[in-house]
């Protein structure tokens, strides 16, 4: 796989989920992707077809499939800084440690649930592309792990890396 899945589900977001101008049509869209219920209902989407056509390998991951496009018609804007981050900012952070550490934890099948109650907390934003790429990998043997402790280091470390007295994870050298 040469290409970013990452940046081609953001260009889909972008396109089918959230225009530039909102649309009826996106509207509509996230919201059947939202209240259904069953997997043929997510797949019954057009658009989610147009994303399989730009990714076809998602034609044989059926369900990360529609779990990711579930959680994407929940993501309000684009950020640069990932989810994780952005529920560990502020004193308190945005989300609990408890609820976050749960969060982690969660298995792939129980994953949009959990971001579903996540995302409010970051008024629905967060690093599209990001959180697309690690809710595929979600439960991957080789890199699940990796996106896991990768969350804890962002959410973690979150008041430090955006400029709230510490280190910038730039400014270290290896």
């Amino acid at each position: 796989m040469t290409e970013d899945i990452g940046a081609t589900i953001a260009a889909w977001w972008r396109t089918e989920l959230r225009p530039g101008e909102d649309t009826p049509a996106a509207r509509a869209l996230r919201a059947r992707l939202r209240r259904a219920e069953t997997g043929p209902e997510v797949l019954a989407q057009r658009q989610v077809h147009d994303l399989v056509a730009k990714a076809p390998w998602l034609r044989h991951r059926p369900l990360d499939l529609i779990r990711l496009v579930q959680v994407l018609a929940r993501v309000e804007g684009n950020d640069p800084r990932s989810l994780a981050r952005l529920l560990g900012a502020g004193d308190p952070p945005a989300m609990s440690r408890a609820r976050f550490e749960a969060l982690v934890r969660s298995e792939a099948a129980d994953l949009p649930r959990a971001l579903r109650r996540a995302l409010p907390l970051t008024d629905g934003r967060c690093n599209v592309a990001a959180l697309a790429r690690d809710v595929l990998n979600w439960d991957d043997p080789e890199r699940g792990e990796k996106i896991r402790q990768d969350w804890f280091f962002e959410y973690f470390n979150a008041l430090r890396m955006d400029g709230a007295g510490g280190v910038k994870d730039t400014e270290i050298s290896q």
